[in-house]
């Protein structure tokens, strides 16, 4: 790559927000938190939650960041790997970007290179959430073993009725 591509132009590039499959549920609160092993009464115990600030039972805070599945019946993006062994696994896959267009570049494989989130408040029990993803930046960085593409997608999360929920902004490191 030239070292002197710009990529300046996916800068602001964004899409219609996506809104989560359904409504948050308990049982889907109750799965998730078995998931990353938080007992936090105020995650399924309504009366415990009731006495806490929040006067209800909410999802964790990092839940609307996982909320948007992999729909039934979908290509499993990991069988990538399968066709092709320099595969990072993220092919066809959604959960990154939430369907911004992909950036064109000969790099291959994709690594994170972090998060910073701004939290604002949980998502309740009934309320859905909605992604509005865009690209905050795109450079590209001399490293040691050659040039890398960093992308940053900056994600806020919302209820559907407005309310903030977070700010998600990843870095993703293409080499």
């Amino acid at each position: 790559m030239p070292e002197t591509e710009d990529f300046s132009a996916f800068v602001g590039t964004t899409i219609a927000p996506k809104t989560a499959p359904m409504p948050l549920e308990q049982d889907t609160i109750r799965r998730f938190v078995q998931a990353i092993m938080d007992a936090d009464p105020v995650y399924y115990d309504e009366a415990e939650a009731r006495r806490t600030r929040f006067g209800a039972i909410i999802a964790p805070p990092l839940y609307p960041v996982h909320a948007f599945r992999h729909p039934a019946g979908a290509p499993d993006p990991l069988a990538a790997i399968q066709r092709d062994p320099d595969s990072d696994g993220t092919e066809g896959s959604d959960a990154v970007g939430f369907g911004l267009p992909p950036i064109p570049s000969p790099f291959k494989r994709m690594l994170n290179g972090g998060n910073e989130i701004e939290f604002f408040r949980c998502l309740r029990v009934g309320e859905t959430a909605v992604a509005r993803p865009r690209y905050a930046d795109v450079s590209v960085k001399h490293g040691k073993s050659g040039d890398l593409l960093l992308v940053v997608i900056e994600t806020a999360f919302s209820t559907t009725e407005g309310d903030p929920l977070l700010i998600n902004r990843q870095t993703l490191i293409w080499r």
